[in-house]
């Protein structure tokens, strides 16, 4: 009996770990060993060791543009997004359970629908002759039309938008967390509101900032829908290369090092980030404490 009590859940689990193993294991071994193959011609291999591929990656100053250019939109769009996610996220979290739960749905409803509909929603709003242009010619802001497809400007206004849910959701909870007496507390102690968020409010929800800033953050990274729809092919980021690599050039070989390459950026980021906001979030309670 207590022998089938062991393997009662090794049973019950092997459908889901054989589900994982070939989805997820197997294409990610495939990819790695595909990485280190010599590219013949399009979508033909020869499978040989060779590090001519990830050589290849480092020795391109076109591709060392690409890199940065993928940073750079990620890091603006993520502190974008922050700055606007944490006003809503504070005041869905002080909302009633029932309307919190409505709103927070309404939020989140965006992501729903997939980039490729806000994408092209956007994309509608940004020509010559959209809503955009319109509003600001009628208002006097602008006295000719701007252009916002194939710029890195209408990328990250729709970066932005997809987004601000991604970031809003931790930020929801983890302000929701926060003991509501500490801010009373903090204002019967003649705190100004200013003072209150920056001391107990916004060091209380560091946690939260950086799950939404890390999600954020590498969903911008690996994003290939938007910045290939608003950029309208000028602006060549990593989902995009990406993709002309494999489909368009047929050279798998070098994708598969591309893609490996920035999955390790991904993870050294992610650890850096949650190393340097524990680091930050440490010296603010030594400073309070002090």
């Amino acid at each position: 009996m207590e022998r089938r009590s062991k393997i009662t859940p090794i049973l019950l689990l092997a459908p889901a770990i054989l589900i994982f193993v070939f989805i997820f294991v197997a294409p990610f071994i495939y990819l790695i060993f595909q990485s280190f193959w010599h590219y013949e011609t399009s979508y033909v291999s020869k499978q040989v060791f060779t590090l001519e591929n990830y050589i290849k990656l480092f020795s391109d100053p076109y591709y060392w543009r690409i890199y940065w250019r993928t940073f750079r939109l990620s890091v603006i769009s993520t502190l974008i997004t922050m700055i606007l996610a944490y006003p809503i996220s504070r005041m869905i979290s002080r909302m009633p359970p029932g309307k919190k739960g409505l709103v927070t749905t309404l939020i989140a409803l965006p992501m729903i629908g997939g980039g490729m509909i806000q994408a092209m929603g956007w994309m509608t709003m940004m020509m010559p002759y959209g809503a955009i242009n319109g509003i600001l010619l009628s208002l006097g802001i602008i006295k000719e039309k701007m252009t916002f497809l194939g710029t890195e400007t209408g990328i990250l206004i729709g970066l932005v938008q997809s987004f601000i849910p991604l970031m809003s959701l931790p930020l929801i909870a983890s302000l929701g967390a926060i003991d509501p007496t500490l801010e009373d507390a903090s204002k019967s102690l003649g705190a100004s509101p200013l003072r209150t968020f920056f001391e107990i409010i916004l060091p209380l929800s560091i946690p939260g900032a950086v799950s939404g800033m890390v999600l954020t953050f590498m969903a911008n990274l690996t994003m290939y829908v938007t910045p290939s729809i608003l950029g309208q092919g000028k602006i060549q980021v990593f989902g995009s290369f990406v993709y002309q690599q494999a489909i368009s050039v047929g050279n798998w070989p070098f994708s598969s090092a591309f893609s490996l390459f920035f999955l390790l950026i991904m993870g050294v980021t992610a650890f850096l980030s949650s190393w340097i906001t524990k680091s930050i979030q440490k010296s603010i309670y030594k400073g309070n404490e002090a």
